[in-house]
Protein backbone atom coordinates (compact mmCIF):
# COMPACT_ATOMS: atom_id res chain seq x y z
CA UNK A 1 0.00 0.00 0.00
CA UNK A 2 2.91 2.37 0.73
CA UNK A 3 4.09 2.04 -2.86
CA UNK A 4 0.62 2.94 -4.11
CA UNK A 5 0.43 5.96 -1.82
CA UNK A 6 3.90 7.10 -2.91
CA UNK A 7 2.84 7.12 -6.55
CA UNK A 8 -0.25 9.19 -5.69
CA UNK A 9 1.84 11.63 -3.67
CA UNK A 10 4.19 12.18 -6.60
CA UNK A 11 1.30 13.23 -8.83
CA UNK A 12 -0.18 15.42 -6.10
CA UNK A 13 3.17 17.09 -5.40
CA UNK A 14 3.54 18.17 -9.04
CA UNK A 15 0.06 19.72 -8.98
CA UNK A 16 0.73 21.47 -5.65
CA UNK A 17 4.03 23.00 -6.77
CA UNK A 18 2.28 24.64 -9.71
CA UNK A 19 -0.65 25.76 -7.55
CA UNK A 20 1.55 27.18 -4.78
CA UNK A 21 3.75 29.15 -7.14
CA UNK A 22 0.76 30.84 -8.76
CA UNK A 23 -1.03 31.45 -5.45
CA UNK A 24 1.99 32.93 -3.68
CA UNK A 25 2.61 35.23 -6.65
CA UNK A 26 -0.97 36.47 -6.40
CA UNK A 27 -0.98 36.88 -2.61
CA UNK A 28 2.55 38.16 -2.03
CA UNK A 29 3.44 40.27 -5.04
CA UNK A 30 5.37 37.53 -6.89
CA UNK A 31 7.55 36.54 -3.88
CA UNK A 32 7.30 32.73 -3.89
CA UNK A 33 10.28 32.14 -1.61
CA UNK A 34 8.23 32.56 1.60
CA UNK A 35 6.65 29.08 1.58
CA UNK A 36 8.39 26.14 3.21
CA UNK A 37 7.38 22.51 3.77
CA UNK A 38 4.60 21.55 6.16
CA UNK A 39 3.16 25.07 6.22
CA UNK A 40 5.89 26.74 8.27
CA UNK A 41 6.88 30.26 7.18
CA UNK A 42 3.62 30.82 5.28
CA UNK A 43 0.58 32.77 6.33
CA UNK A 44 -1.69 30.06 4.89
CA UNK A 45 -1.36 26.88 2.83
CA UNK A 46 -3.72 26.40 -0.14
CA UNK A 47 -5.57 23.06 0.03
CA UNK A 48 -8.31 21.22 -1.72
CA UNK A 49 -10.91 19.42 0.38
CA UNK A 50 -13.70 16.91 0.04
CA UNK A 51 -16.53 16.14 2.42
CA UNK A 52 -16.18 12.77 4.18
CA UNK A 53 -19.15 10.57 3.32
CA UNK A 54 -20.20 6.96 3.72
CA UNK A 55 -19.57 4.94 0.56
CA UNK A 56 -20.06 1.46 -0.86
CA UNK A 57 -17.19 -0.63 0.48
CA UNK A 58 -17.62 -3.23 -2.21
CA UNK A 59 -16.00 -0.74 -4.62
CA UNK A 60 -12.76 -1.10 -2.66
CA UNK A 61 -12.34 -4.84 -2.88
CA UNK A 62 -9.32 -5.19 -5.13
CA UNK A 63 -6.81 -7.03 -2.99
CA UNK A 64 -3.30 -8.31 -3.67
CA UNK A 65 -1.93 -11.73 -2.79
CA UNK A 66 0.77 -14.20 -3.68
CA UNK A 67 0.00 -17.26 -5.81
CA UNK A 68 1.08 -20.57 -4.29
CA UNK A 69 0.84 -24.23 -5.20
CA UNK A 70 -2.37 -25.90 -4.11
CA UNK A 71 -0.29 -28.78 -2.77
CA UNK A 72 3.46 -29.31 -2.47
CA UNK A 73 4.69 -32.74 -1.41
CA UNK A 74 8.21 -33.80 -0.43
CA UNK A 75 9.19 -37.24 -1.73
CA UNK A 76 12.01 -39.08 0.03
CA UNK A 77 13.62 -42.49 0.31
CA UNK A 78 12.43 -45.00 2.91
CA UNK A 79 15.58 -47.10 2.67
CA UNK A 80 19.26 -46.14 2.74
CA UNK A 81 20.68 -47.15 -0.65
CA UNK A 82 22.64 -45.98 -3.66
CA UNK A 83 20.83 -44.21 -6.50
CA UNK A 84 20.71 -46.44 -9.58
CA UNK A 85 18.66 -44.32 -12.04
CA UNK A 86 16.95 -40.92 -11.97
CA UNK A 87 13.97 -40.59 -14.32
CA UNK A 88 12.50 -37.15 -13.42
CA UNK A 89 13.99 -33.69 -13.67
CA UNK A 90 13.01 -30.25 -12.36
CA UNK A 91 10.06 -28.73 -14.24
CA UNK A 92 8.86 -32.09 -15.55
CA UNK A 93 5.14 -32.89 -15.33
CA UNK A 94 4.47 -36.17 -13.54
CA UNK A 95 1.44 -38.27 -12.68
CA UNK A 96 0.51 -40.03 -9.46
CA UNK A 97 2.39 -43.33 -9.32
CA UNK A 98 4.94 -42.35 -11.96
CA UNK A 99 8.48 -43.59 -11.24
CA UNK A 100 10.83 -40.74 -10.31
CA UNK A 101 13.96 -42.73 -9.41
CA UNK A 102 15.20 -46.27 -8.80
CA UNK A 103 17.57 -47.18 -5.95
CA UNK A 104 20.10 -50.03 -6.27
CA UNK A 105 18.60 -53.31 -4.95
CA UNK A 106 21.81 -55.41 -4.98
CA UNK A 107 22.61 -55.19 -1.24
CA UNK A 108 19.06 -55.99 -0.19
CA UNK A 109 18.82 -58.84 -2.70
CA UNK A 110 21.91 -60.43 -1.12
CA UNK A 111 20.38 -60.06 2.34
CA UNK A 112 17.15 -61.58 1.09
CA UNK A 113 18.92 -64.61 -0.38
CA UNK A 114 20.85 -65.18 2.86
CA UNK A 115 17.74 -64.85 5.00
CA UNK A 116 15.73 -67.19 2.81
CA UNK A 117 18.49 -69.78 3.11
CA UNK A 118 18.33 -69.38 6.90
CA UNK A 119 14.58 -69.93 6.76
CA UNK A 120 15.15 -73.26 5.06
CA UNK A 121 17.58 -74.21 7.81
CA UNK A 122 15.04 -73.14 10.42
CA UNK A 123 12.36 -75.27 8.79
CA UNK A 124 14.62 -78.30 8.85
CA UNK A 125 15.52 -77.68 12.46
CA UNK A 126 11.89 -77.36 13.40
CA UNK A 127 11.12 -80.65 11.71
CA UNK A 128 14.02 -82.30 13.48
CA UNK A 129 12.89 -80.90 16.81
CA UNK A 130 9.44 -82.18 16.22
CA UNK A 131 10.91 -85.60 15.43
CA UNK A 132 12.96 -85.46 18.60
CA UNK A 133 16.25 -85.94 16.76
CA UNK A 134 17.79 -82.56 17.25
CA UNK A 135 19.72 -81.42 20.25
CA UNK A 136 17.89 -78.10 20.57
CA UNK A 137 20.09 -76.78 23.30
CA UNK A 138 23.28 -77.22 21.29
CA UNK A 139 21.74 -75.60 18.23
CA UNK A 140 20.41 -72.71 20.25
CA UNK A 141 23.83 -72.24 21.80
CA UNK A 142 25.47 -72.26 18.35
CA UNK A 143 22.91 -69.80 17.04
CA UNK A 144 23.47 -67.60 20.08
CA UNK A 145 27.21 -67.64 19.57
CA UNK A 146 26.74 -66.79 15.90
CA UNK A 147 24.35 -63.93 16.69
CA UNK A 148 26.66 -62.57 19.39
CA UNK A 149 29.63 -62.66 17.02
CA UNK A 150 27.58 -60.93 14.32
CA UNK A 151 26.47 -58.20 16.71
CA UNK A 152 29.99 -57.60 18.03
CA UNK A 153 31.27 -57.31 14.45
CA UNK A 154 28.46 -54.89 13.51
CA UNK A 155 29.12 -52.80 16.62
CA UNK A 156 32.84 -52.66 15.85
CA UNK A 157 32.06 -51.61 12.25
CA UNK A 158 29.76 -48.85 13.52
CA UNK A 159 32.40 -47.53 15.92
CA UNK A 160 34.92 -47.54 13.09
CA UNK A 161 32.58 -45.63 10.75
CA UNK A 162 31.76 -43.19 13.55
CA UNK A 163 35.47 -42.42 13.94
CA UNK A 164 35.86 -42.07 10.16
CA UNK A 165 32.79 -39.83 9.94
CA UNK A 166 34.03 -37.53 12.71
CA UNK A 167 37.33 -37.18 10.85
CA UNK A 168 35.58 -36.58 7.51
CA UNK A 169 36.66 -39.90 5.94
CA UNK A 170 33.17 -41.44 5.81
CA UNK A 171 29.77 -40.14 4.73
CA UNK A 172 26.70 -39.76 6.89
CA UNK A 173 24.98 -42.40 4.75
CA UNK A 174 27.74 -44.93 5.46
CA UNK A 175 27.45 -44.18 9.17
CA UNK A 176 23.68 -44.60 9.01
CA UNK A 177 23.97 -47.96 7.20
CA UNK A 178 26.43 -49.30 9.78
CA UNK A 179 24.10 -48.20 12.59
CA UNK A 180 21.16 -50.01 10.99
CA UNK A 181 23.26 -53.20 10.68
CA UNK A 182 24.26 -52.89 14.33
CA UNK A 183 20.63 -52.48 15.36
CA UNK A 184 19.66 -55.51 13.26
CA UNK A 185 22.46 -57.55 14.85
CA UNK A 186 21.22 -56.59 18.30
CA UNK A 187 17.70 -57.73 17.41
CA UNK A 188 19.05 -61.08 16.21
CA UNK A 189 21.14 -61.48 19.35
CA UNK A 190 18.13 -60.80 21.57
CA UNK A 191 16.07 -63.33 19.63
CA UNK A 192 18.87 -65.92 19.87
CA UNK A 193 19.14 -65.35 23.62
CA UNK A 194 15.43 -65.89 23.96
CA UNK A 195 15.66 -69.07 21.90
CA UNK A 196 18.59 -70.35 23.99
CA UNK A 197 16.67 -69.71 27.22
CA UNK A 198 13.76 -71.68 25.82
CA UNK A 199 16.10 -74.50 24.83
CA UNK A 200 17.46 -74.61 28.32
CA UNK A 201 13.94 -75.14 29.53
CA UNK A 202 13.74 -78.23 27.34
CA UNK A 203 11.19 -76.92 24.82
CA UNK A 204 13.23 -77.56 21.64
CA UNK A 205 10.23 -77.34 19.37
CA UNK A 206 9.37 -73.86 20.66
CA UNK A 207 12.98 -72.81 20.11
CA UNK A 208 12.99 -74.01 16.51
CA UNK A 209 9.65 -72.37 15.80
CA UNK A 210 10.87 -69.06 17.28
CA UNK A 211 13.94 -69.14 15.05
CA UNK A 212 11.81 -69.84 12.00
CA UNK A 213 9.35 -67.03 12.86
CA UNK A 214 12.20 -64.59 13.32
CA UNK A 215 13.80 -65.31 9.97
CA UNK A 216 10.49 -65.36 8.12
CA UNK A 217 9.75 -61.93 9.57
CA UNK A 218 13.17 -60.77 8.35
CA UNK A 219 12.33 -62.00 4.85
CA UNK A 220 9.10 -59.98 4.87
CA UNK A 221 10.94 -56.84 6.02
CA UNK A 222 13.57 -57.13 3.29
CA UNK A 223 10.89 -57.71 0.65
CA UNK A 224 9.12 -54.57 1.82
CA UNK A 225 12.37 -52.61 1.65
CA UNK A 226 12.97 -53.85 -1.89
CA UNK A 227 9.56 -52.56 -2.97
CA UNK A 228 10.42 -49.18 -1.49
CA UNK A 229 13.51 -48.81 -3.67
CA UNK A 230 11.25 -47.61 -6.50
CA UNK A 231 10.46 -43.96 -5.75
CA UNK A 232 7.17 -42.76 -7.24
CA UNK A 233 5.20 -39.50 -7.25
CA UNK A 234 2.27 -39.51 -4.79
CA UNK A 235 0.32 -36.85 -6.76
CA UNK A 236 -0.14 -35.34 -10.21
CA UNK A 237 2.00 -32.23 -10.52
CA UNK A 238 5.31 -30.75 -11.57
CA UNK A 239 8.76 -31.48 -10.16
CA UNK A 240 9.50 -28.25 -8.29
CA UNK A 241 12.95 -29.35 -7.08
CA UNK A 242 15.29 -32.34 -7.45
CA UNK A 243 17.97 -33.20 -4.88
CA UNK A 244 19.23 -36.52 -6.21
CA UNK A 245 21.91 -37.68 -8.65
CA UNK A 246 22.80 -41.09 -10.02
CA UNK A 247 25.42 -42.95 -7.95
CA UNK A 248 25.07 -41.06 -4.68
CA UNK A 249 23.90 -42.56 -1.39
CA UNK A 250 20.56 -41.44 -0.01
CA UNK A 251 19.05 -41.94 3.42
CA UNK A 252 15.47 -41.90 4.74
CA UNK A 253 15.99 -38.38 6.14
CA UNK A 254 16.62 -36.86 2.69
CA UNK A 255 13.91 -35.17 0.57
CA UNK A 256 14.75 -36.23 -2.99
CA UNK A 257 11.97 -34.42 -4.90
CA UNK A 258 9.33 -31.77 -4.26
CA UNK A 259 6.18 -32.18 -6.33
CA UNK A 260 3.96 -29.10 -6.74
CA UNK A 261 0.35 -29.32 -7.83
CA UNK A 262 -0.12 -26.43 -10.31
CA UNK A 263 -3.73 -27.00 -11.32
CA UNK A 264 -5.52 -25.71 -9.41
CA UNK A 265 -3.45 -23.00 -7.72
CA UNK A 266 -4.40 -20.83 -4.77
CA UNK A 267 -3.95 -17.24 -3.66
CA UNK A 268 -4.41 -15.85 -0.15
CA UNK A 269 -5.61 -12.27 0.46
CA UNK A 270 -6.44 -10.32 3.60
CA UNK A 271 -10.03 -9.03 3.72
CA UNK A 272 -11.20 -6.22 6.02
CA UNK A 273 -14.02 -6.76 8.50
CA UNK A 274 -16.33 -4.42 6.52
CA UNK A 275 -16.29 -6.81 3.57
CA UNK A 276 -15.71 -10.21 5.18
CA UNK A 277 -19.38 -10.77 6.01
CA UNK A 278 -20.15 -11.07 2.30
CA UNK A 279 -17.41 -13.62 1.62
CA UNK A 280 -17.81 -17.34 2.24
CA UNK A 281 -16.62 -20.60 0.62
CA UNK A 282 -17.86 -20.55 -2.95
CA UNK A 283 -17.82 -16.74 -3.36
CA UNK A 284 -16.60 -15.97 -6.87
CA UNK A 285 -13.61 -13.77 -7.65
CA UNK A 286 -11.80 -12.45 -10.69
CA UNK A 287 -8.02 -12.79 -10.61
CA UNK A 288 -5.54 -10.91 -12.77
CA UNK A 289 -1.78 -11.39 -12.90
CA UNK A 290 0.35 -8.45 -14.11
CA UNK A 291 2.92 -10.79 -15.66
CA UNK A 292 0.22 -12.31 -17.87
CA UNK A 293 -1.23 -9.06 -19.23
CA UNK A 294 -4.92 -8.16 -19.14
CA UNK A 295 -6.25 -11.72 -19.06
CA UNK A 296 -8.42 -12.57 -16.05
CA UNK A 297 -8.95 -15.92 -14.35
CA UNK A 298 -11.99 -17.21 -12.47
CA UNK A 299 -11.60 -18.27 -8.88
CA UNK A 300 -13.71 -19.34 -5.92
CA UNK A 301 -13.17 -18.89 -2.21
CA UNK A 302 -11.92 -22.12 -0.69
CA UNK A 303 -11.55 -21.17 2.97
CA UNK A 304 -12.21 -18.11 5.16
CA UNK A 305 -10.28 -17.75 8.39
CA UNK A 306 -12.59 -17.20 11.36
CA UNK A 307 -9.82 -15.36 13.23
CA UNK A 308 -8.62 -11.80 12.58
CA UNK A 309 -4.93 -11.59 11.69
CA UNK A 310 -3.41 -9.16 14.20
CA UNK A 311 -0.64 -8.01 11.86
CA UNK A 312 -2.87 -7.01 8.94
CA UNK A 313 -6.08 -6.35 10.95
CA UNK A 314 -7.89 -8.46 8.34
CA UNK A 315 -9.16 -11.98 7.74
CA UNK A 316 -7.05 -14.32 5.55
CA UNK A 317 -9.11 -15.75 2.69
CA UNK A 318 -7.83 -18.57 0.47
CA UNK A 319 -9.03 -18.64 -3.16
CA UNK A 320 -8.68 -21.55 -5.57
CA UNK A 321 -7.86 -20.78 -9.22
CA UNK A 322 -8.13 -23.14 -12.16
CA UNK A 323 -4.87 -23.18 -14.12
CA UNK A 324 -5.37 -25.63 -17.02
CA UNK A 325 -2.77 -23.97 -19.23
CA UNK A 326 -0.32 -23.67 -16.32
CA UNK A 327 0.41 -20.06 -17.30
CA UNK A 328 0.25 -18.95 -13.68
CA UNK A 329 3.11 -20.01 -11.43
CA UNK A 330 3.69 -20.01 -7.67
CA UNK A 331 5.30 -16.76 -6.53
CA UNK A 332 3.46 -14.50 -8.99
CA UNK A 333 1.51 -11.53 -7.59
CA UNK A 334 -2.24 -11.61 -8.20
CA UNK A 335 -4.94 -8.94 -7.94
CA UNK A 336 -8.26 -10.28 -6.66
CA UNK A 337 -11.68 -8.69 -7.11
CA UNK A 338 -14.66 -10.29 -5.36
CA UNK A 339 -17.89 -10.16 -7.33
CA UNK A 340 -21.47 -9.73 -6.18
CA UNK A 341 -20.72 -8.45 -2.68
CA UNK A 342 -23.44 -6.80 -0.63
CA UNK A 343 -21.74 -4.71 2.03
CA UNK A 344 -22.86 -2.10 4.52
CA UNK A 345 -21.79 1.52 3.97
CA UNK A 346 -18.48 2.72 5.36
CA UNK A 347 -16.03 5.60 5.03
CA UNK A 348 -14.17 5.53 1.72
CA UNK A 349 -11.65 8.30 0.94
CA UNK A 350 -9.33 9.10 -1.98
CA UNK A 351 -6.11 7.20 -1.38
CA UNK A 352 -4.10 10.36 -2.17
CA UNK A 353 -5.41 11.95 1.06
CA UNK A 354 -3.44 9.51 3.23
CA UNK A 355 0.02 10.54 4.44
CA UNK A 356 2.25 7.66 5.57
CA UNK A 357 4.55 8.49 8.50
CA UNK A 358 6.74 6.39 10.82
CA UNK A 359 3.93 6.70 13.38
CA UNK A 360 1.30 5.36 10.98
CA UNK A 361 -1.28 6.62 8.50
CA UNK A 362 -2.56 10.16 8.95
CA UNK A 363 -4.98 12.53 7.23
CA UNK A 364 -5.87 16.21 7.68
CA UNK A 365 -9.26 17.87 8.02
CA UNK A 366 -10.10 21.55 7.91
CA UNK A 367 -12.23 23.41 10.44
CA UNK A 368 -12.52 27.23 10.44
CA UNK A 369 -9.41 27.64 8.30
CA UNK A 370 -7.21 25.45 10.51
CA UNK A 371 -5.80 22.00 9.62
CA UNK A 372 -6.26 19.15 12.12
CA UNK A 373 -4.25 15.95 11.92
CA UNK A 374 -5.97 12.55 12.46
CA UNK A 375 -4.26 9.20 12.87
CA UNK A 376 -6.38 6.68 10.97
CA UNK A 377 -6.57 2.92 10.63
CA UNK A 378 -6.96 1.72 7.06
CA UNK A 379 -8.76 -1.32 5.75
CA UNK A 380 -8.87 -2.35 2.09
CA UNK A 381 -6.97 -0.15 -0.37
CA UNK A 382 -7.44 -0.03 -4.13
CA UNK A 383 -5.61 2.02 -6.75
CA UNK A 384 -7.59 5.18 -5.95
CA UNK A 385 -9.61 4.53 -2.77
CA UNK A 386 -8.99 3.50 0.81
CA UNK A 387 -11.34 2.28 3.52
CA UNK A 388 -10.93 4.18 6.82
CA UNK A 389 -11.73 1.92 9.75
CA UNK A 390 -11.26 4.57 12.45
CA UNK A 391 -10.14 8.19 12.88
CA UNK A 392 -12.65 10.00 10.62
CA UNK A 393 -16.36 10.85 10.77
CA UNK A 394 -18.85 11.60 8.01
CA UNK A 395 -19.25 15.33 7.37
CA UNK A 396 -15.62 16.30 8.14
CA UNK A 397 -13.74 18.30 5.51
CA UNK A 398 -10.87 16.11 4.33
CA UNK A 399 -7.76 17.56 2.67
CA UNK A 400 -6.96 15.71 -0.54
CA UNK A 401 -4.42 18.12 -2.06
CA UNK A 402 -1.86 20.05 -0.03
CA UNK A 403 -1.78 17.64 2.92
CA UNK A 404 1.95 17.01 2.50
CA UNK A 405 2.61 20.65 3.46
CA UNK A 406 0.54 20.59 6.64
CA UNK A 407 1.13 20.16 10.34
CA UNK A 408 -1.52 20.01 13.04
CA UNK A 409 -2.77 23.59 13.52
CA UNK A 410 -1.51 25.00 10.19
CA UNK A 411 -3.69 27.78 8.80
CA UNK A 412 -5.07 26.92 5.39
CA UNK A 413 -6.91 28.48 2.48
CA UNK A 414 -9.49 26.27 0.82
CA UNK A 415 -8.90 27.02 -2.84
CA UNK A 416 -11.77 24.88 -4.03
CA UNK A 417 -13.73 21.91 -2.79
CA UNK A 418 -13.33 18.70 -4.77
CA UNK A 419 -17.09 18.28 -4.33
CA UNK A 420 -17.44 21.11 -6.87
CA UNK A 421 -14.38 20.89 -9.13
CA UNK A 422 -11.32 18.74 -9.85
CA UNK A 423 -7.63 19.55 -9.67
CA UNK A 424 -7.57 21.02 -13.16
CA UNK A 425 -10.20 23.53 -12.07
CA UNK A 426 -7.98 24.67 -9.20
CA UNK A 427 -5.01 25.36 -11.41
CA UNK A 428 -7.20 27.14 -13.95
CA UNK A 429 -8.67 29.34 -11.24
CA UNK A 430 -5.25 30.19 -9.86
CA UNK A 431 -3.94 31.07 -13.32
CA UNK A 432 -6.91 33.34 -13.92
CA UNK A 433 -6.19 35.09 -10.62
CA UNK A 434 -2.54 35.51 -11.57
CA UNK A 435 -3.44 37.11 -14.88
CA UNK A 436 -5.58 39.88 -13.37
Amino acid sequence: MKKLLAEKKLIVSVVLVLALIVLVVVLHGRKPSTAVARGRGMQTVPVQIVTVRLGDLSSVNTLTGMISANLETAVGAKVAARVQTVYADMGQAVHSGEVLAQLDPSDLEKQLAQTRAQVQVDQAQLQSAQDGTVNSLAQAKAALDQARAGYEQARADYQRYETLYNSGAATKQQLEQSRLKMDDGLSQLQAAEKAYNLAQSGDSVAVARAMLDKDQAAVAIIQQQLSELTITSPVDGVVASKNIETGEMVSPQTALFNIAQLDPLQVTVNVSDQVIAGIHPGTEAQISVPELGSKTFAGKVLRVSPVLDQASHAYPVKIQIANPGRNMRPGMTASVVFTGLNTRPGIVVPVQAVVETPQGSEVFTVDNGVAHMHMVQLGAVSSDKAVVLSGLKPGEQLVINGQNLLSDGTKVTVVQSADQAGTKGIIGRLKQGAGK
